[in-house]
């Protein structure tokens, strides 16, 4: 008994780790595709959003409402690229007026701030992801070494089912006050990161925080499918050495 409760130990632990560890790897194949902001677009109806919010921003930045769905997937994309880039070419995203063709900046020096802010934290995070692929690498070796025979199919899904319901239980908690709890967590406390629509296009365009709820919420299935992934392959190895 104290044998098979040391194992599941390891396995959780190992699942735990696994999913940490695809959490960035999701990102980053997330980020490749501009986070699906294409996709959600139109079907969380940011481009109504922008109709109805964009007219009334109160920094001038006007006619944003007038620009093309393709500008602003640009633009989005453009912001992706550069929270993956130390922050490197926010200030200088923008746009034309239709009236007169005159260029607008896209952010508020708030906003700039702001997104190099973002910037910083994965940079930051960056050392630690290493450092938990590094953990996760002596864990999978210890089992291997030690042959501590992977749980069966049933247990790993009940264990799967703790992901899952752990995802659903933030969702639950409400996007909004995750989302605030977070930014509260991870930014400065004398630099903003709340901006009403009417302040920013940024939030407008982005239709925060929802956009970030379905994001979230993309993110943690993929990880859990790539988490049950790489155990299936664990166990295949495991079957293989046999």
């Amino acid at each position: 008994m104290k044998v098979q409760m040391k194992a599941n130990f390891y396995w959780l632990l190992f699942l735990l780790l696994t999913f940490v560890i695809t959490l960035p790897i999701s990102w980053w194949g997330m980020a490749k595709v501009d986070f699906f902001y294409s996709n959600l677009y139109e079907s969380i109806g940011i481009d109504t959003h922008i109709e109805r919010y964009a007219p009334r921003n109160r920094f001038n930045k006007t006619e944003f409402e007038k620009t093309s769905k393709t500008k602003r997937l640009d633009l989005f994309s453009g912001v992706v690229d550069a929270i993956h880039n130390k922050g490197v070419g926010i200030e200088s995203l923008s746009y034309n007026r239709v009236s007169d063709q005159t260029k607008v900046s896209l952010f508020t020096d708030a906003e700039v701030i702001h997104l190099k802010d973002v910037a910083n934290l994965l940079d930051k995070l960056k050392p630690v992801v290493v450092a938990l692929f590094l953990v996760w690498l002596l864990v999978m070796s210890w089992i291997f070494l030690k042959r501590i025979k992977l749980p069966s199919a049933k247990r790993l899904s009940l264990l799967a089912l703790v992901l899952v319901g752990v995802s659903i239980l933030l969702l639950l908690l409400g996007p909004e006050k995750v989302f605030n709890q977070l930014h509260i967590w991870a930014f400065p406390d004398n630099h903003q990161w709340f901006f009403y629509y009417e302040d920013s296009l940024m939030s407008t365009m982005m239709k925060a925080p929802d956009l970030f709820a379905y994001i979230s919420a993309t993110w943690a299935l993929l990880s859990i499918a790539f988490t049950i992934f790489l155990l299936k392959v664990m166990r295949l190895i495991q079957q293989s050495r046999r």
